[in-house]
Parts: structure tokens; sequence; C-alpha cells
């Protein structure tokens, strides 16, 4: 994979070379616009690949996508949110016990 990844790098630095800067922004436009339209599981896929190949390349100056760190964060979220609806539910079982208990001594 990293040779391939390898060989169209070097395509793509001969392409932006031989381009003019306007080619260089068209060419940019149409990545962008590519990436927009294309499923969001290929562009997550393709982020976990480029994070292999900036491992496999060992370049420092290249920052690797965290993904797993919205997810968390997310994850954190919904368990806080199905806490306060349990918070919820036991306080509206309370409060129903202790309707029960004040209706019987009534009767």
């Amino acid at each position: 994979m990293i040779r391939a990844f390898n060989k169209h790098y070097r395509k793509a630095i001969e392409l932006i070379e031989d381009s003019s800067t306007s080619e260089k922004m068209e060419i940019g436009e149409r990545v962008i616009e590519w990436f927009r339209e294309i499923p969001e599981e290929y562009v997550i896929s393709l982020a976990m690949f480029f994070n292999e190949v900036i491992d496999d390349l060992g370049d420092d100056s290249l920052e690797k996508i965290n993904l797993k760190m919205k997810r968390k964060k997310k994850e954190e979220n919904e368990e806080e949110e199905e806490e306060e609806e349990d918070e919820d539910l036991e306080e509206d079982e309370f409060e129903e016990e202790d309707y029960d208990d004040e209706d019987k001594e009534d009767y």
C-alpha cells in the first residue's frame, strides 16, 4: 500500500509543480468537492489510512487525525444524558411511592 501511495504522491508532486497557480487552485477545489460528495465512511477510512501512512513514513512534521477523541466525548455525553434520564426516572418513582403511602394513610 505504501508503495502505491508513494507512486501517486510523486505523480501529485509532478502535477502540482507543472501547474500554474490558478490550475493548482482548481485542482484543490475539485479535490475538496470530491471529498464532500463521497460517503462519510470513505472519508473516515481515508483518514485512518493516512494515519497509517504517516506512521510508516515516520514524518514528524505531519499530524495524524485523532478520531477517537471525538468519539469518546460523544460517548461521555450520551452516558451523562442516560444518567440524567435514570435519575429523573428514579425521582418520578420516588414521588409516586410517596403519593401511594399518603393515600394509604387517608383510607
